[in-house]
């Protein structure tokens, strides 16, 4: 890569359009024309994966910083990134995007802002960061991302297939003895092999299961009961599931809960249908709490809501925000003490369908008005 004055400015773009590339484009263009702005700068991961096609950028698993920023004007894109991340950028991240180079250096950030400025007016540039004196609004790039397109439905449906076998095998291998640790670490190495990062990973055994809704693993040892949670990324796309394991008979106390927190989230996914606003899916299910006889559990732990670049983008509440979109993902979590129901879920014109399904895993049947639903049980071992 050569110095910053010996960079192409303007020309041709030699790369063929990438189809996907070309709407999304489109939408940030007619963004910017809406607020009157010269330019976006995108550097936050869901908002930089989207743009890039499932492209990633991410260096420390725990920031949402991407280490390059994607810039579009009127009639350009640009990857501006410093001299340790442009090679790796290029060609591994937006690689035939045709996103032309502004290289600034590492050790000066004021060369960040003499490229940026070669191609846009920082002061007239919107951007999701507020990096280099430009105006933040990530509230304006996020729902860009809520509705997928048919490519993103295709690799997200890979990487919800992926996460699935991954946490199945790990369920599947558990062994009494094994610490939350061990099982968080098998975990990760199956997801890893998939090629998949897991962004989140927990796990609860016996009465940590009741104790916590968010069980970070711990050195505690597994003997009889465990929930295992993972959320894992690809391609800047993240689903969500939750699985659980029993050694030796359920209780019939538990089995009153697991039912009814299956009953609970066929309601959430029945629900979510295009169209629909976010907080009355929410509404049903507070109702679905009622009618199962566990009206106040809701009240201990957030429910989910729509997902899809991120964990979450936004939790269902009596006041959500927004309406079900077509292609727009959900990861509903509902809780009962003791017990948890989750995966992802695409909301589309042919209805609700799974994106995590369980593969050979008991299934508890939940009838509705709409028919059977099938929601995964506690594996017994």
């Amino acid at each position: 890569m050569g110095r910053l004055d010996r960079q192409p400015k303007t020309g041709g773009n030699p790369f063929p359009m990438n189809a996907e590339l070309k709407i999304k484009l489109t939408q940030v263009r007619a963004l910017l024309r809406e607020h009157h702005a010269d330019a976006a700068l995108l550097g936050l991961q869901p908002n930089f994966s989207w743009l890039a096609c499932g492209g990633e950028a991410h260096i420390p698993l725990n920031s949402n910083l991407s280490f390059g920023q994607l810039v579009v004007t009127a009639k350009g894109f640009y990857v501006l990134a410093n001299r340790i991340e442009m090679r790796s950028l290029q060609d591994e991240v937006v690689k035939g995007l045709g996103a032309k180079p502004l290289l600034w250096e590492w050790h000066d950030g004021a060369t960040a802002l003499k490229a940026l400025k070669q191609v846009a007016d920082p002061a007239k540039t919107l951007s999701d960061c507020g990096d280099w004196g430009t105006t933040a609004r990530p509230d304006l790039f996020a729902p860009l991302h809520y509705s997928l397109q048919e490519s993103e439905v295709k690799r997200y449906r890979a990487l919800g297939k992926a996460a699935e076998a991954a946490l199945n095998e790990t369920c599947r291998s558990l062994r009494p003895g094994q610490t939350e640790f061990q099982i968080a670490g098998l975990l990760s190495e199956r997801a890893w092999a998939r090629n998949l990062t897991p962004v989140v990973v927990l796990v609860a055994t016996d009465e940590r299961v009741t104790n916590y809704r968010h069980p970070r693993p711990t050195t505690k040892k597994l003997r009889k009961f465990a929930e295992v949670v993972l959320c894992a990324r690809q391609h800047g796309l993240i689903v969500a599931l939750t699985r659980l394991v029993h050694f030796g008979p359920v209780s019939k106390d538990l089995r009153r809960r697991h039912n009814a927190v299956c009953a609970v989230d066929t309601e959430l996914h029945l629900a979510t249908q295009i169209g629909t606003p976010v907080k009355d899916i929410f509404r049903q299910g507070v109702a679905a709490y009622d009618a199962t006889g566990f009206g106040d559990e809701w009240h201990l732990h957030h429910q989910g809501g729509p997902c899809g670049y991120q964990g979450r983008d936004y939790l269902g509440s009596p006041t959500a925000p927004g309406v079900v979109l077509e292609n727009q993902p959900f990861a509903w979590n509902p809780s009962i003490t003791g017990t948890k129901s989750e995966d992802t879920i695409l909301a589309t014109s042919q209805g609700v369908q799974i994106i995590t399904p369980a593969a050979n895993w008991p299934m508890v049947t939940v009838e509705d008005d709409d028919g059977p639903w099938l929601r995964p049980d506690i594996l017994v071992r």
